[in-house]
């Protein structure tokens, strides 16, 4: 069987991860141009979509949250997988 907390910390580290990458860019100053970029190529208009001053410790409280937030679906999920299999 999955170990629940094994799936839950390898779902939180890639949410956390993916969510540090976006941190880096808003404070390297790319994270609109990206924005503005990925909306074009999904024909969206950029209208009122703009990335804020960056701040680490709104940057650090994002990380963790997408790291407790991806915890709980991962854990969440292989209890519902477990339990599913088991009928």
């Amino acid at each position: 069987m999955v170990s629940k907390n094994n799936v839950g910390l390898f779902v939180g580290v890639v949410a956390g991860l993916c969510h540090l990458v976006w941190v880096v860019l808003v404070g390297a100053g790319v994270a609109q141009k990206l924005v503005t970029w990925l909306l074009s190529m999904h024909f969206m208009q950029d209208t009122g979509y703009t990335i804020t001053a960056f701040n680490w410790l709104t940057g650090l409280e994002l990380v963790v949250m997408a790291f407790v937030g991806g915890y709980v679906v991962g854990y969440v999920l292989t209890l519902l997988w477990g339990w599913i299999v088991k009928k």
